[in-house]
């Protein structure tokens, strides 16, 4: 095996792992809405203290505001995308808030969550879309880029310029963000900006 694959496995084994604590995480604080430490404790055969000592400090972005994770957004494009003629501005402006959303969020635990890979659009297109928004969000923020959003099913094999006008594709060809170029997919970066 190639130092290339076996790194590229070392990452995924990596982020599944973290995946995995973050749902272990969340799973216990949801149970504790119905439960209390003491009996969830007694239950899972731990001290009462050891339960509160892993949930200490643990809060969450997501707990006091509707952010989007790219499950969400996924799912709202999907909606959108099924519709008889899509409005593309609006799924641009989704795109947006969901990327704005992605940089409000303080903890890595809720960055990791919103890179999870999300399900289909529907649409091979807004797929790979979606997963130069993974890229690039994490490449920006310091983070490791998803491993899902590398497979070849996320890059496209021919060139889709996210404009209803003609006139702006060389505009979105010079101009697109390096992740979303590399997928096949260019757009004006202003598309990118919430307001």
């Amino acid at each position: 095996m190639s130092i290339v694959k076996q790194a590229r496995s070392v990452r995924q084994y990596w982020q599944a792992e973290q995946l995995a604590n973050d749902d272990a995480l969340f799973a216990l604080r949801e149970t504790l809405t119905s439960h209390s430490q003491r009996s969830l404790a007694k239950h899972l055969g731990v001290s009462q203290s050891a339960i509160a000592q892993r949930l200490r400090g643990f809060t969450s972005d997501y707990d006091t505001n509707p952010y989007f994770t790219l499950r969400s957004l996924a799912e709202v494009l999907a909606q959108e995308l099924r519709e008889e003629r899509p409005d593309l501005s609006a799924c641009l402006r989704l795109v947006a808030q969901a990327m704005s959303d992605f940089r409000r969020l303080r903890y890595a635990r809720d960055r990791r969550t919103f890179l999870r890979q999300p399900p289909t659009t529907g649409d091979g297109r807004w797929d790979a879309l979606v997963a130069a928004v993974a890229a690039r969000e994490a490449r920006l923020s310091g983070m490791d880029i998803p491993v899902w959003s590398e497979k070849a099913e996320f890059f496209l094999d021919q060139a889709w310029f996210v404009t209803q006008s003609p006139g702006l594709r060389a505009l979105a060809f010079v101009e697109s963000p390096a992740d979303f170029a590399l997928r096949n997919v260019y757009l004006d970066p202003a598309e990118l900006e919430s307001v």
